[in-house]
């Protein structure tokens, strides 16, 4: 038997429901403006990659074109530069044999502890972290991340300064395209994030501000160009 409370807030909204019903139950959708859907144009490889890089740049990322073999030596060359001496890495095995060459003064800890016990270690003392994508999309500039037990969502989230591996091979024109290649219908993740530059917001005055809920600094290191 529903309590006081939650008979008030069913009737509320069945009442909402009824109105809205209302509004709608003599609308003439076919007076509706016929808009055509939007046609991204159609680009090279070469040409969507240039897409790429370029409306990353635009947003204040980073771009390092590198092989894969150099990626220990271009992470530690930039931690260097921003006087970094601790990198966070998720369990993800595949640029392991890559990140073990970091440099030795780097200090590097993998990602296997619990959030909520470890949050000062976390947002206090976890400068940079790196993490791999899934895939890219050109159209956009923007790196997709698909967070995983071994990568754990915060490990892109957290530290000020983002360092995340993009395979070129993996880019993709569009959203839609990147979802129909890659199925997501067959296998949805839970969650999935969107990166296309660094952390920013703007306050009334639209004083841009980079890092206010993120990192501040997204480094993109591309493979296979």
């Amino acid at each position: 038997m529903p309590t006081a409370y939650q008979q008030k807030s069913i009737a509320a909204k069945n009442n909402i429901l009824k109105k809205l019903n209302k509004e709608v139950a003599g609308a003439d959708y076919t007076k509706l403006p016929d808009e055509p859907g939007y046609q991204y144009p159609q680009l090279s490889p070469t040409e969507q990659l240039t897409q790429f890089i370029t409306h990353l740049q635009a947003n204040h990322a980073q771009v390092i074109k590198i092989a894969k073999v150099d990626i220990a030596k271009v992470v530690s060359e930039q931690l260097k530069q921003r006087d970094i001496t601790t990198l966070l890495h998720g369990k993800d095995a595949t640029f392991s044999a890559q990140l073990a060459e970091i440099d030795d003064n780097v200090k590097r800890e993998v990602y296997d502890f619990d959030l909520q016990e470890n949050k000062d270690k976390l947002f206090n003392d976890t400068p940079a972290g790196i993490t791999n994508s899934c895939a890219a999309i050109a159209a956009t500039g923007t790196i997709v991340l698909w967070p995983t037990v071994e990568e754990p969502r915060a490990l892109s989230l957290v530290p000020p300064v983002h360092f995340v591996i993009v395979d070129a091979n993996k880019l993709y024109s569009t959203f839609a395209s990147l979802i129909t290649a890659q199925q997501w219908q067959d296998k949805l993740p839970t969650n999935i994030v969107l990166v296309s530059g660094p952390s920013k917001t703007a306050d009334i005055q639209q004083t841009l501000a980079y890092g206010a809920h993120g990192p501040k600094e997204l480094i993109v290191l591309l493979l296979n160009t």
